[in-house]
């Protein structure tokens, strides 16, 4: 995912970043950009650099993806919708898991991740991806009409 935002963020005009977002669609990276972009969507975590060990290895030798372990950042968000906190996971206004779980999971999906991957993850945590790429929230709404982020006051 971090090779596929650099790609976006090296673009030269908007309409290559959108084109190549929709290139390179996929379940992962519209789940990055949707906590990241979307208003009414947080994580439960407090902000700031997350403490963990980075996983020092090459990229592609033994560490999981982020575009296969997108699925479990609903265990550690929240959405408001209509006033009302909705924890992802649950799918309701209590959470299924206890917070000094959910920080544990977190600490040790950061740290099986590729160190790119996982400051990419950090970053999404803070709502911090146009800090280190050139991707715009107007750009993720171009190229992904569908995730609703137009719609959000």
């Amino acid at each position: 995912m971090s090779e596929v935002l650099q790609r976006v963020s090296n673009a030269k005009t908007k309409s290559e970043k959108v084109k190549l977002l929709q290139d390179y669609e996929s379940p992962a990276l519209k789940k990055l950009l949707l906590c990241n972009f979307a208003k009414s969507i947080s994580f439960i975590f407090p902000t700031g650099k997350s403490p963990f060990t980075p996983l020092d290895r090459p990229k592609g030798v033994q560490h999981q993806l982020l575009f296969t372990e997108h699925r479990l950042l609903d265990k550690f968000i929240k959405k408001e919708v209509n006033g009302v906190t909705y924890y992802g996971c649950s799918g309701g206004p209590k959470p299924n898991l206890p917070q000094l779980k959910k920080e544990h999971l977190w600490i040790q999906l950061l740290e099986v991740l590729h160190m790119d991957e996982a400051e990419v993850l950090d970053l999404v945590k803070d709502k911090q991806l146009t800090k280190r790429y050139k991707i715009t929230r107007q750009n993720v709404i171009d190229a992904f009409p569908s995730l609703n982020l137009q719609n959000e006051s």
